[in-house]
């Protein structure tokens, strides 16, 4: 059995962060032999500042606040417990202004309440918990990358698929109307979206249909084609992001 009791995570984006972006959480986590129960109130802040019709301008709508209670893989009961049991606590921390809030409190032996030392962790664990509370209610899908490599000689194609729901990635390869299946490190991840996203991401002159000619292409599971060097380009003058993004490739699809 788990070595907590419950455990409540409160989150608050940064002051300088505007609306209709900024918004505010309380994710409470029961464990169980068998799973993690979980209890989400996301709701937007702020939002009385703005017009609706600038708020829907940002591509937001009316009501964008998110509750959801249900039980989640055990898998994340193990992974909350794990970082749990190495987490330390400074009480009555001053918040940074131009940082987001993140605190905890939990009931073990003794209640302890505060802002976790390893901050990071806690910031990147968070994000994974709402994806999978996102996946798992049916609000979003399993993440999902298309990569499609046309030359003269060959077609490579590899579908990676990232579920939350269950934390487990895998990597389909196709290659001459055969096709090979084979686990990715979830551990991984976060370095694969990383250099995926460092580059820009240009709709415009996107593909809607299947490629044909010769070239990469990504599609993130939107049904849309962006093809390495035309839509997807470098941020920025000096930027080198694209040689990290076809050496990663590479990898993906051998």
């Amino acid at each position: 059995m788990a070595s907590f009791r419950q455990l409540t995570i409160h989150f608050e984006t940064s002051a300088q962060l505007p609306p209709p972006y900024s918004y505010q959480y309380e994710l409470r986590l029961k464990p169980s032999f068998q799973f993690l129960h979980a209890q989400l109130k996301l709701s937007y802040t702020h939002r009385e500042e703005l017009d609706m019709d600038e708020i829907e301008a940002e591509g937001f709508t009316p009501n964008d606040d998110y509750e959801w209670e249900g039980n989640l893989e055990k898998v994340w009961r193990d992974e909350v417990e794990k970082l749990l049991n190495k987490t330390k606590v400074e009480k009555n921390k001053q918040p940074d202004e131009e940082a987001d809030l993140l605190a905890l409190a939990w009931e073990s032996d003794q209640t302890i309440e505060g802002t976790p030392q390893n901050l990071e962790d806690w910031y990147y664990l968070a994000q994974e918990l709402l994806q999978a509370i996102y996946e798992t209610s049916g609000k979003e899908r399993a993440f999902e990358l298309h990569l499609l490599d046309i030359t003269s000689q060959e077609v490579k194609e590899s579908i990676l698929t990232a579920s939350f729901q269950t934390r487990t990635a895998q990597i389909k390869k196709i290659s001459g109307g055969k096709s090979a299946l084979r686990f990715y490190p979830w551990h991984e991840l976060p370095h694969l979206m990383e250099v995926l996203y460092a580059p820009n991401w240009l709709s415009e002159g996107a593909h809607e249909q299947r490629p044909k000619r010769n070239g990469l292409y990504f599609s993130p599971g939107d049904g849309i084609w962006y093809e390495y060097g035309k839509q997807i380009v470098e941020p920025g003058k000096g930027a080198a992001t694209l040689p990290k993004l076809k050496q990663f490739v590479n990898r993906l699809l051998s």
